[in-house]
């Protein structure tokens, strides 16, 4: 499992110099009433874009919800927290052909913001809202930007979110700082058996040794405590769990596709 680590709040304006997007991005830009006017974005409940992404970025704030739905693994070098959605690389197990998000999973603020995104670097004082231009909709309940000139409420809730958002994105990067620091985490690979003829692996990710986790010197435990980062260790582990559950979900729905079939 894998996605950008380094791309997980915030994205470089359009003008810069080229780099990767972020997951889900592909061509951020700031928002602007001329070039963006009569541009119409998907319906809140409209997920289409992530029925192939089978993990997505949460922050620490995220972690008391997600960890009773999602195994929650750390990725890459920054070791960037991330849910678990299914255990093939393009599916989402908890998005439907519809698009639609299951009814009472959580659904990560990362999906929810899209397709706004912040836009600036670490130096910059201020952040500009941006959208992926290539995200338009045309369906019927489909989301305007503006009204004339005016932005609708679409866009100011949109800023809100962002910067909820990329506050607790802040939060996160710094645990997952003291996290490396710390040596705690290991590497994990997982096989499971999805069918009778059928063996699945999952691919790398990072976990949380809790054995070393124990054994942090009680000055490390106490500074630890005094940020908040504490219940985000218990939740990650309690949540790795949950892969139990996403086994019995791609189970069920391969079955369901034979039935069809």
């Amino acid at each position: 499992m894998s996605t950008d680590a380094k791309k997980n709040g915030t994205a470089a304006p359009a003008d810069e110099e080229p780099q990767l997007p972020p997951l889900f991005y592909n061509r951020p830009a700031p928002v602007a009433s001329g070039p963006h006017q009569n541009l119409k974005i998907r319906s809140e409940v409209d997920y289409t874009f992530a029925q192939k992404s089978n993990a997505v970025p949460v922050t620490l704030p995220e972690f008391v919800v997600a960890a009773r739905h999602y195994p929650i693994i750390f990725i890459g070098d920054e070791l960037v927290p991330t849910v678990a959605l299914g255990l093939r690389a393009d599916d989402n197990l908890f998005v439907n052909v519809k698009g639609e998000w299951e009814a009472g999973q959580y659904i990560p603020a990362y999906a929810r913001r899209y397709p706004f995104i912040l836009l600036g670097g670490p130096a910059d004082e201020r952040l500009q809202l941006g959208i992926d231009e290539t995200a338009s909709s045309s369906k019927p309940d489909a989301r305007p930007l503006f009204e004339g000139e005016k932005e609708t409420e679409v866009v100011r809730n949109a800023i809100q979110l962002c910067e909820q958002f990329h506050g607790a994105y802040l939060f996160t990067a710094d645990f997952s700082k003291a996290l490396a620091d710390a040596k705690i985490t290991e590497s994990r690979s997982l096989d499971v058996k999805v069918s009778d003829t059928e063996n699945l692996n999952i691919g790398s990710f990072v976990a949380i040794n809790e054995d070393k986790f124990k054994e942090l010197p009680d000055k490390t435990f106490l500074q630890w405590r005094e940020k908040g980062w504490l219940h985000a260790v218990y939740f990650h582990l309690q949540s790795l769990n949950n892969w139990e559950f996403l086994l019995a979900r791609a189970s069920s729905r391969m079955a369901a596709a034979a039935n069809l079939g």
